[in-house]
């Protein structure tokens, strides 16, 4: 990521921002935020919020987000930056090439209007179902894509 980590923190809230996080993971996670030091009036109630309550979880997120100051970002910026962290964990060796290729395609290529940087690691993607002979090759495709693309976007 040139350089630098993505905030985990900063992650999470953009994970949640581009639709990657149900509501009925909120109380988790609350309890996830309180143990690492977060502390707000909606934050304990969430933790200990039925989980069952998709309403209830994600209006008490919204509040969470608000008193912790985490406000929405760009959506653009919030789905880049989640791809690049998917890429440099493809660099990595954390994420499966080919399935961090797939999360790619389903979240961001479209969204962010089919950038052409990122058009190798779809291409080499799309050769995964008409080749299946040559995967082995098309994964070290896949991981050069994600290296490429890294040092560019």
């Amino acid at each position: 990521m040139s350089g630098q980590e993505i905030d985990s923190e900063r992650l999470l809230f953009l994970r949640d921002q581009v639709g990657l996080i149900h509501s009925e993971q909120y109380p988790d996670i609350a309890a996830d935020l309180l143990v690492d030091g977060h502390d707000s009036p909606a934050l304990r109630e969430l933790a200990g919020h039925p989980r069952n309550d998709p309403q209830g979880t994600r209006d008490l997120w919204f509040q969470v987000r608000d008193e912790l100051g985490k406000p929405f970002e760009d959506d653009g910026t919030a789905r880049r930056t989640v791809v690049r962290h998917w890429l440099q964990q493809i660099v990595d060796g954390i994420l499966d090439p080919y399935t961090g290729a797939n999360l790619i395609l389903g979240l961001a290529w479209f969204a962010l209007g089919q950038p052409a940087v990122l058009n190798p690691l779809v291409a080499d993607r799309d050769f995964w179902e008409e080749l299946p002979e040559r995967r082995d090759k098309i994964q070290r495709d896949l991981l050069d894509d994600a290296r490429i693309i890294l040092a560019s976007w």
